[in-house]
């Protein structure tokens, strides 16, 4: 379940990061600082509070959402989105704003300026808010125990359970397991997005590699 609800949930933080990311590195709008400060307010509440609050927000029609494994996802994605925007922000800050204008001019759309020429350099950023959203999903404790249900249980909720009932060495191996599948997932993700690497610099090192 934990697996389930963390993998489901930790593309949308790096995708819409991304997104947001770009309007704030990119485009110059009336109340940038503002909407700047809203989407990273999320990451200066404290879990359980956001916990608490998504308990208050989701308990009544119509969204009624306490006690399913979609509140759990959506406090994912709103807890761990702070942390893609900023890593967003500062890989486009390394990406020369020449690289869009001459996609512009060559009469390339925005979206086909984002998907063939900046998202492909932004390998590393999205490599790190995949990670890091998979990670801190696996292992929340403080913002998801107010939203944990008998059907919807995360492996950390029942680790603290084993401890509290002195059962020490179910919790250990279940710890163990964890570890397990986070280094497991962070070199499938690491795998399948790949890393970035320029043409140029490939070649010149194929080059060298002949020569030697």
């Amino acid at each position: 379940t934990t697996a389930r609800l963390a993998g489901a949930a930790a593309p949308v933080p790096a995708l819409f990061g991304l997104l947001v990311a770009y309007l704030l590195a990119r485009v110059k709008f009336r109340g940038q600082n503002i909407f700047e400060f809203g989407a990273l307010l999320a990451f200066a509440v404290p879990g359980t509070v956001l916990g608490v609050a998504y308990i208050t927000a989701f308990n009544v029609p119509p969204f009624e959402l306490t006690g399913t494994g979609l509140i759990i996802m959506v406090c994912f994605v709103f807890r761990n989105l702070p942390v893609s925007i900023r890593a967003g922000t500062a890989a486009f800050k390394q990406i020369d704003k020449s690289l869009d204008e001459a996609s512009s001019m060559l009469g390339a759309s925005t979206p086909t300026t984002l998907r063939r020429i900046i998202l492909p350099l932004l390998r590393p950023a999205l490599v790190t808010s995949l990670v890091y959203s998979f990670v801190r999903g696996m292992t929340t404790v403080s913002s998801v125990i107010f939203l944990v249900s008998a059907e919807n249980e995360l492996a950390t909720t029942f680790i603290i359970g084993r401890v509290g009932n002195g059962e020490y060495g179910v919790a250990l191996a279940y710890c163990t397991v964890l570890t397990l599948m986070m280094l497991a997932a962070t070199w499938v993700i690491q795998w399948l997005v790949g890393e970035r690497s320029l043409g140029r610099r490939k070649r010149q090192q194929e080059r060298e590699q002949e020569k030697v």
